[in-house]
């Protein structure tokens, strides 16, 4: 499945969204939910921490809030193009 996080993670019940993941789940962070991917921020520590893969941020919204540099490792920063791919690789999806 593929979770569209578009809101900001502060505006999230982060620990009820958990439950929802899977391993094999990707993660993409839209809009003001990008804030999540900076490095060393704790809305997402958990997550991040036992995710090991799909976790990404759309380039375009991390640079429209100057933040593209401060993404953390984790987090692959992808393209509309990519998002599309993403799309297609995951027939169910879920936005928060």
């Amino acid at each position: 499945m593929l979770h569209l996080i578009m809101s900001s993670p502060v505006k999230l019940d982060i620990d009820y969204l958990e439950t929802f993941i899977g391993q094999a789940d990707d993660i993409l962070l839209l809009q003001d939910a990008v804030y999540g991917g900076v490095a060393n921020n704790h809305y997402f520590s958990k997550l991040v921490a036992r995710k090991h893969s799909g976790l990404y941020v759309l380039q375009e919204d991390a640079q429209a809030r100057g933040i593209t540099a401060l993404i953390g490792p984790k987090f692959q920063i992808i393209s509309y193009q990519q998002f599309v791919e993403l799309t297609v690789k995951h027939s169910k999806q879920i936005t928060w």
